[in-house]
């Protein structure tokens, strides 16, 4: 009996490497984490989550955990940065993935701003596409859908004069966000040789002003301009025209060019209007045209 006891002392006894159960014991703390509806999960994510006095939180402890929040309401917030947080957000800190329509849970707008742009558009984020920075829009097809609603005139304009631009949403402009000026350059070529007058009607010499000058973006072809203009304005798109009526030597060439296209580009005035009758009816069925005896009106026959 005695040498079977030292038999047994002497034999090792089998353990478990500290390894395998260390390995063993993390694994299942890390299952145990992933399961829902498990006590230790579901402790862990309230904890989390969901502070333990979420009645009573000011703004200043919602910023604590929604720093990014809080840097768009500081930078383009507009009027949303002055309010408390809990004055738009009735709930929060209530949704569940699969249990809870966050489209509940949302503030709002027409809780203060009932419909500033009439009942034509409803849907605010379609283009306020993030509440805490308002004014920041995005272009995108819902924001040019509804450019006429706020801007009747322009839209007005590109459908009554039609051009190529009637034909492209707003945002193909006023792309990027909206408020965006575009540069005319973007999409046109420039005129080509220098303006002799640069801004003669719009007093600046950046190219976009130059165009305007001329061309209103809505109405491109509509080319309207003062009763002042001086004729080194026409003559940087009708140089030749320029040229004949300077080689002229006529009356013609001491006028202005408004003085026979008044008012709007292309706009051309009979030769009656200014000279009347002076051949005897006659003499004038004998021809089309006074240009059938006198030529062009830049470069007369005398």
């Amino acid at each position: 009996m005695t040498i079977i006891r030292r038999q047994n002392r002497l034999q090792p006894k089998e353990y478990t490497p500290a390894w395998l159960v260390f390995l063993f014991s993390h694994a299942l703390l890390c299952l145990l984490l992933l399961i829902p509806g498990t006590g230790l999960g579901a402790e862990k994510q309230h904890s989390t989550t969901y502070p333990d006095k979420k009645e009573t939180l000011t703004t200043k402890e919602c910023m604590q955990c929604h720093p990014n929040i809080a840097a768009m309401l500081r930078s383009a917030g507009a009027m949303h940065s002055r309010v408390e947080c809990r004055q738009c957000h009735l709930q929060f800190h209530t949704f569940i993935a699969g249990k809870t329509n966050y489209e509940d849970i949302l503030p709002k707008c027409a809780r203060c701003h009932e419909h500033p742009h009439g009942e034509e558009l409803l849907q605010c984020s379609s283009c306020h596409q993030e509440a805490h920075s308002p004014l920041y829009i995005p272009a995108s097809r819902a924001l040019s859908q509804g450019c006429y609603v706020c801007h009747p005139g322009p839209d007005k304009d590109i459908k009554t004069f039609s051009t190529r631009h009637t034909d492209l949403y707003c945002t193909a402009c006023h792309h990027t966000k909206h408020g965006h000026i575009p540069e005319c350059l973007e999409c046109h070529k420039q005129h080509t040789g220098t303006l002799p007058a640069p801004g003669k009607m719009v007093r600046s010499s950046a190219p976009l002003d130059q165009c305007l000058s001329c061309h209103p973006p809505h109405k491109a072809l509509k080319v309207a301009y003062p009763d002042d203009t001086p004729n080194a304005v026409c003559s940087y798109c009708h140089r030749k025209a320029k040229e004949m009526l300077e080689q002229s030597n006529t009356k013609h060439t001491a006028l202005l060019c408004i003085k026979c296209h008044p008012e709007q580009h292309k706009t051309i005035k009979r030769c009656i209007e200014c000279h009347g009758s002076p051949h005897p009816e006659k003499m004038l069925k004998k021809f089309n045209s006074c240009g059938g005896c006198h030529g062009v009106a830049h470069s007369l026959v005398k």
